[in-house]
């Protein structure tokens, strides 16, 4: 289990670093040959697209679960007849869902159009096109949800990742492609179309080859549709938090401030996303291992408290590593995304967002503890009210100071760090330590940030300021893991000990 555990954290660490890498080097040479406006319409209408992948309701994260379950029966019928009550609602469930996605998009874009009145009457007409088609790529992406739920619950991760890096390879270099052949946002989208159904039929190939020797049928159980339905709409909430915050946000600046400005936010919110993906992959496997040791070690709590350390410092190295980095080289980003339009504006725009993001970044090892330890209404109403916080400071600030000004609205989101809070409480870890894991590191990178800004200019001094930095960081990791190897050899010696006294008493 623990090997299975390790190869899977592997695949998606691998998968998920070159899907970020394929998007961020695809960015910029999207907005050279689009032009940052025409750039700024394309991401309009993706993140309209992507909204209404919400109406996945939760399904596929319960078809993991429930399959899961399923599987794990011995006998022939009873693998065949539970599989197939789940199968037939969560797969007929998605596919109610995923059609009526697509019918509202088709007869629904212009409304939606109607929302965003800064567009010009050619521009609404191209995001309307666009839309209409949106609702093919809507529907086929919403079913490869649930069939990579099966997928996932059968363990093939690596399966999964590859498909999924296939596709990003897919779509990244057929939208270049369809670009330099002059195709503009309705063409990008019909790729998209194309792309997600020829990915969805190798998702059933899969499916079939899984499912090979079980024979599935319709079976429809009243008892396991409402299970499976109160553990989509847990989940389905969950996601419209970070999905509001994600892209919700896109749709205020693309209505208030037009599509050349959206642009450019879209273009600094992307490049800041990488620090909190990549921070969060090396976490992400740890939700399993957390749930067994809570399970397991109840009375260890020094074995969980050094597990979470470890978690901790690991997400911290990464997070503030990256936004040091980032912030440093943020006038150079920003020429390499943007170009020749790039302002005084934007890059300070650029910083303000990147530590924001670098410190949001730092709450993951929270949220895997509140589902480890099954806090999800915590983390579901954590998540809700920073996405929604967020939403409005946007909508405040953008409408008042623009680009930066919707930037700062980010901060709104900066309140999921309490979730940090609840789950070490619910661990019992104290305070005056989990704290202290975070305190040198969060304080150098606090003093780099402003010292950054007011030597704003001198790109030299901010470079020698980074090195500085990242030399601290590395140093503190180091000499945090000797500290921590010293802590686990004492352990293990008590525990080793202890037994030896037990053996040799028993013996008398």
């Amino acid at each position: 289990m623990k090997n299975s555990f390790l190869k899977n954290g592997f695949y998606n660490t691998l998968g998920g670093a070159v899907r970020i890498g394929l998007a961020v080097l695809t960015i910029p040479i999207l907005i050279r040959m689009l032009g940052i406006e025409e750039y700024g319409l394309w991401t309009l209408a993706y993140a309209v697209v992507q909204v209404v992948n919400l109406a996945e309701a939760g399904l596929s994260v319960a078809t993991t679960v429930f399959v899961s379950h399923d599987i794990e029966k011995e006998d022939t019928d009873d693998l065949s007849n539970s599989l197939s009550e789940t199968l037939t609602v969560t797969f007929g469930g998605m596919l109610i869902f995923a059609t009526l996605a697509a019918i509202a998009l088709l007869f629904g874009a212009e409304a939606i159009v109607s929302l965003f009145p800064k567009l010009g009457q050619v521009q609404q007409l191209t995001i309307r096109h666009a839309l209409q088609i949106g609702g093919l790529v809507v529907w086929a992406r919403l079913l490869q949800r649930v069939l990579i739920g099966v997928e996932q619950a059968y363990q093939r991760y690596d399966l999964t990742n590859l498909f999924n890096t296939i596709e990003s390879l897919f779509l990244s270099f057929g939208m270049l492609i369809v670009t330099w052949l002059g195709g503009r946002t309705i063409a990008l989208m019909q790729w998209q179309a194309v792309a997600a159904i020829a990915i969805l039929l190798s998702h059933v190939w899969v499916f079939r080859t899984l499912t090979y020797n079980i024979k599935l049928h319709v079976n429809w159980n009243q008892k396991r549709g409402l299970a499976i339905a109160r553990y989509s709409l847990m989940t389905w909430l969950t996601s419209l938090g970070g999905m509001i915050f994600a892209r919700g946000d896109r749709l205020i600046v693309g209505a208030l401030l037009g599509s050349k400005i959206l642009g450019v936010y879209a273009t600094i919110t992307d490049l800041t996303t990488v620090i909190n993906r990549l921070s969060d992959l090396p976490v992400q496997p740890l939700l399993p291992a957390l749930s067994k040791i809570i399970t397991i070690l109840d009375k260890e709590k020094s074995k969980l408290q050094q597990q979470i350390k470890q978690a901790v410092e690991i997400n911290t190295l990464v997070a503030l590593g990256l936004g040091t980095i980032f912030f440093t080289l943020a006038p150079f980003l920003m020429h390499v995304m943007l170009g020749d339009v790039v302002t005084s504006e934007y890059i300070l725009a650029f910083r303000i967002e990147i530590i924001i993001g670098t410190l949001y970044s730092l709450y993951a090892v929270g949220y895997y503890v509140l589902f480890s330890v099954n806090a999800v209404v915590e983390n579901l109403a954590i998540h809700l009210f920073s996405s929604l916080f967020s939403i409005l400071l946007i909508f405040i600030f953008s409408s008042r100071f623009g680009l930066v000004g919707a930037v700062l609205g980010n901060a709104g989101f900066l309140c999921v760090l309490s979730i940090i809070f609840l789950g070490m409480k619910y661990l019992n870890i104290n305070p005056n330590s989990w704290l202290r894991w975070y305190s040198f590191p969060l304080f150098s990178f606090i003093v780099f940030a402003i010292v950054g800004f007011l030597i704003n200019d001198s790109l030299e001094c901010i470079l020698c300021l980074c090195i500085v930095q990242v030399i601290m960081l590395i140093k503190w990791f180091i000499d945090s893991q000797a500290t921590e190897k010293d802590v686990i050899i004492e352990y293990l010696y008590n525990k080793i000990l202890k037994n030896s006294l037990f053996h040799k008493n028993k013996k008398y």
